[in-house]
């Protein structure tokens, strides 16, 4: 799942880009801080030792003078302090906007659907999510960690005017201890990663006891104890894993900072001994003192903050890859982890080049398509030879699971066969604009989207361009036969849907269902219409007579086709063409009149139906 060698100069600097794309001025004030910032920092010590030495010295006048420019520079540092975290405070936010949005758009720009479908990659983009507030305020760290550096620059420098071997005494302790500090950040990201799916599994467990929707099974089966014990029990195992890799990086970090006081306590001795032989005053004396102090607390902070850094930059990293699997840019025949796709997936990283074409002459055809889900070992799809004409309305029939969804998936384009072709009249659908096509396509899926939205907006939404065209709304509504359900909503096309609004209007499982078929028709003329399952809540006649405006529809658009997904077989003789799918395999094709007098599955299955309503 690795997207290529990621160097930590290139996600250093997207991170910059990130900063100075989200504010520059912002950036350079706060650049202007840091430096001013350190510099009081070092001049603070340096004042000291001259109070010290004057004061000592017996000059009362130049002694106040210095405690005067040293309460001055301890105020300043404080004031830019306070300026530096307003302004870091701001950046991070209007960043972490930036980012949300971003992995927004780019989840939702990817061609396929992938990525939403495959365990691994949702593990990743789960990662991402979590990770993303540590992306942007990385941006703070990182200006931290380079304040923290000059300031221990300047102190490196003040102890190497007292003795030039001070600076080695802590430096020697300094480095080990970000390096054992560097191990325990990596042992909690291990954790964090190794935890990724049970997380996301407690999540689900969550969501589905306490969601509006699973409620009624729920709370009738009595199954939220359980859920609610599974859910624990995720809980409990990344607890355990996160606890444990907590203590060790604890451990760590304590013997870091043990490492750190120990060279402290050094360098003093070394600067207390040099006094006695009249190598260095009292004044380098409390420099040594204050410098030390500082160099320990901010070598201790560029530490803490360089381990923000580095979880940031893990951020970058997943979302460089993010931006990749977006734009798809591997080479042929290879997918996002750089390894060799079967015979035919390849045509997913083909630039594509054309468009759709105005209306269909031939109709869609495939050709030997094959298809197995990634990640998975089961083919779906096993070659499948089909010719659907254009103004026809074609049924697909079989048991769930023969693969009648995962076909309607492919042509919709939202994933890629294995092996074999599917053709728009003569022009490969991979060679299409994947965004082109879809906007010639219309889809109800059985697991429909519930907008809540207004009404209007929950039907517009099927054609973005005519988003706010009231009289288009409307059209559609009257071709889905919902008209009727909106007039009664109690403010018709301005009710909000659903229960995200406090005033919003709850609706049944048919109603959404109504809504979603008038979705479907916004778009005027679609090269690809698909009905999968869309009238499940709706009893037999009302599904019939929706399908039969839907049939009467295509055949006064003779340049497309409209793909009828149902089990109900009075809706399904009307279809021009009946597909009959069983494992993933087309074992009959005809029409109603055809295949009912034939031996086999649809004669099989007709007459149980019919037999079923009969008695």
């Amino acid at each position: 799942m690795t997207p290529g060698r990621v160097t930590t100069w290139g996600t250093l600097r997207t991170l910059l880009i990130l900063a100075w794309r989200t504010d520059r001025r912002a950036g350079l004030v706060l650049a202007a801080f840091l430096l001013s910032g350190a510099a009081g920092h070092g001049l603070v010590g340096v004042f000291l030792r001259e109070l010290t030495d004057t004061a000592t010295a017996g000059r009362p006048a130049q002694a106040a003078l210095w405690a005067l420019a040293a309460g001055g520079a301890l105020a300043a540092g404080v004031a830019l302090g306070r300026a530096e975290l307003a302004l870091m405070q701001e950046l991070a936010e209007r960043m972490g906007v930036a980012v949300q949005a971003e992995i927004l758009t780019l989840t939702s720009g990817v061609p396929t659907i992938e990525h939403l479908e495959r365990p691994a990659y949702l593990d990743r983009l789960q990662t991402l999510h979590e990770e993303s507030r540590e992306l942007y305020f990385a941006v703070w760290a990182l200006a931290l960690v380079a304040e923290h550096a000059v300031q221990i620059g300047l102190g490196v420098a003040l102890m190497a005017a007292v003795h030039p071997l001070l600076p080695l005494v802590l430096g020697g302790a300094v480095v080990p201890s970000l390096l054992v500090r560097g191990r325990a950040a990596r042992r909690l990201d291990a954790a964090t990663e190794r935890t990724a799916e049970t997380t996301r599994l407690e999540r689900e467990l969550s969501e589905t006891a306490t969601g509006a929707e699973p409620a009624k099974e729920v709370r009738l089966s009595g199954a939220a104890a359980t859920l609610d014990e599974l859910a624990v029990r995720r809980w409990e195992e990344v607890s355990a894993v996160q606890a444990r890799a907590g203590i060790r990086a604890g451990l760590l970090t304590f013997a870091g900072s043990a490492t750190f006081l120990a060279g402290y306590v050094l360098a003093l001795a070394c600067t207390a001994w040099l006094a006695r032989q009249g190598a260095a005053t009292a004044g380098d004396l409390v420099l040594v003192a204050t410098v030390g102090v500082q160099f320990v607390t901010q070598a201790s902070r560029l530490a803490f903050h360089a381990g923000s850094v580095a979880a940031g930059l893990r951020a970058v990293g997943r979302l460089t890859w993010l931006r990749a699997y977006a734009r798809r840019p591997f080479p042929p025949g290879r997918d996002a982890d750089h390894r060799p796709f079967p015979p035919g997936r390849d045509a997913d990283h083909r630039s594509p080049a054309l468009g759709p074409p105005d209306r269909l002459i031939s109709g869609i055809t495939l050709r030997q398509v094959s298809f197995t889900y990634p990640g998975t070992g089961r083919q779906v799809l096993h070659d499948l030879d089909l010719h659907l004409p254009a103004g026809a309305t074609v049924a697909l029939v079989g048991a769930h699971g023969s693969g009648k969804t995962t076909l309607a998936k492919l042509l919709c384009g939202l994933y890629h066969p294995d092996r074999g072709e599917i053709r728009a009249d003569d022009v490969p659908l991979h060679a299409l604009a994947p965004g082109e096509w879809r906007q010639r396509i219309s889809a109800v899926f059985q697991d429909l989207a519930r907008f809540e939205l207004t009404a209007a907006e929950t039907v517009g939404v099927g054609d973005l361009p005519r988003l706010g065209d009231r009289r288009a709304v409307e059209e559609a509504l009257a071709r889905a036969g919902a008209a009727g359900l909106v007039a009664a909503l109690p403010g018709g096309l301005s009710t909000e849907l659903g229960d995200t609004f406090e005033r919003g209007h709850r609706l049944s499982g048919g109603q959404w269902q109504q809504l979603a078929l008038a979705r479907a028709s916004m778009r005027s003329s679609p090269l690809l219409l698909v009905l999968d399952e869309p009238t499940a809540s709706l009893d037999a006649p009302a599904e019939s007579a929706v399908f039969a405006r839907y049939a009467e529809a295509a055949r006064r658009h003779p340049g497309a086709v409209t793909l009828l997904i149902t089990h109900r077989f009075p809706t399904v003789r009307t279809a021009d063409l009946i597909v009959v799918l069983d494992a993933g395999r087309i074992v009959q094709q005809g029409t109603h009149d055809d295949l009912v007098t034939r031996p086999g599955p649809y004669a099989d299955l007709y007459a149980i139906q019919r037999d079923a309503f009969t008695t």
